[in-house]
């Protein structure tokens, strides 16, 4: 595989870093998630980030897990919390693994800008991503079940035009597609997300997929989710590094700057090593993102076990290295940090998958 970005990738890169860097910086970053990440949507709908991954057919850039990753990467390190994640890479993999002209709208409206969906997987007593659903789907017409049951942690589902929720039915799995109205509670996660539970009880659904095609959708969604989010924890961690750096370089003690001691250098040097081991794990998870099976799952579960893990720990000795200071509000390094232990438990925190992936080498 070759790891050289194109020359597209390379402008991928370099505009969506600017455009962060100028109209997400931290000093707004406040007052944009106020809504969710909504106030942010019109912007990346206009840059086309919706429609990266997309097919042409329904107006897509025919672009690839390599190319979303690149965009997570840089919105990692800014910070970004919103429906981009749930909509141009969970939803999206999974409709286009999905036949009909229902998930071919979904995804025209997703290319467009003008529609966030978002999949809610997780049940009360769940603890992943990989779990099997225990919401009920009772046929109820055609091409329509009944939803019993509830969901939690559904991602962005408050600012979600339509929600993909798993269920089991007669044939095995039942991927529904509902409102996101109704019995729905909102509220905040620590790095200013928001998530949602829903109450499913006697709702009604349209049916997407049934039985071994839900299973494809479903494992292409989760393969690319995992990826993806291993791709924002590399941006989370080297920003993390790039503010510490930048903070003990400034910062004096002793009549000296902190920078200069060997044992700060040496943390920021451990800081550094770790993220190259993220980023190849990263590498290999994209070099067999095209290759449905087992190698696929088992790279994108091992990514997020490290993923999880790298972005905290990094995260956290920035924090140690700020001293007191870096737990204030107004220090991005606080930020980063609730980030990273956010992304650690996103889907399943790192024993989860740590015991997923270790069944998946036996």
């Amino acid at each position: 595989m070759d790891f050289t970005l194109t020359d597209e990738q390379a402008l991928l890169r370099d505009s969506a870093a600017r455009l962060l860097r100028d109209r997400f910086d931290f000093g707004r970053r406040g007052a944009l998630l106020g809504e969710g990440g909504a106030a942010f949507w019109p912007d990346i709908a206009a840059l086309g980030w919706p429609a990266l991954g997309l097919p042409e057919a329904v107006g897509g850039m025919d672009g690839t897990l390599v190319d979303q990753a690149i965009l997570m990467q840089e919105l990692g390190r800014a910070l970004y919390v919103g429906p981009y994640l749930s909509t141009a890479v969970t939803s999206a993999w999974l409709l286009c693994s999905v036949d009909g002209k229902h998930a071919e709208s979904l995804l025209e409206g997703i290319a467009a800008g003008t529609l966030t969906v978002t999949l809610a997987h997780g049940e009360p007593g769940g603890r992943g991503i990989l779990d099997v659903p225990g919401t009920k789907a009772v046929a109820s017409g055609p091409d329509t079940v009944r939803l019993t049951g509830r969901k939690r942690l559904v991602p962005d589902a408050a600012t979600a035009g339509k929600v993909v929720v798993t269920a089991q039915g007669d044939g095995g799995l039942v991927l529904a597609l509902i409102d996101p109205a109704g019995q729905r509670q909102d509220y905040r996660t620590l790095d200013k997300g928001f998530v949602s539970d829903l109450d499913l009880d006697g709702v009604d659904g349209t049916v997407l997929a049934t039985g071994a095609a839900a299973e494809v959708a479903l494992d292409a969604a989760i393969c690319a989710t995992l990826t993806a989010l291993g791709a924002e924890a590399v941006g989370v961690a080297e920003g993390a590094l790039q503010h510490t750096r930048d903070y003990v370089a400034g910062r004096s003690q002793f009549g000296r700057r902190l920078g200069d001691f060997q044992v700060v250098q040496h943390r920021l040097a451990d800081m550094f090593v770790e993220i190259e081991q993220l980023k190849a794990l990263l590498l290999h998870a994209l070099s067999v993102a095209d290759q449905p099976g087992p190698d696929r799952l088992r790279a994108a579960v091992g990514l997020k076990v490290l993923a999880g893990d790298v972005a905290k720990r990094v995260a956290g000795d920035g924090l140690h290295l700020h001293g007191g200071m870096g737990m204030t509000e107004e220090m991005p390094i606080s930020h980063y940090y609730r980030r990273a232990r956010v992304l650690e438990a996103q889907y399943g925190n790192t024993g989860y998958f740590t015991r997923a992936h270790a069944r998946g080498l036996t």
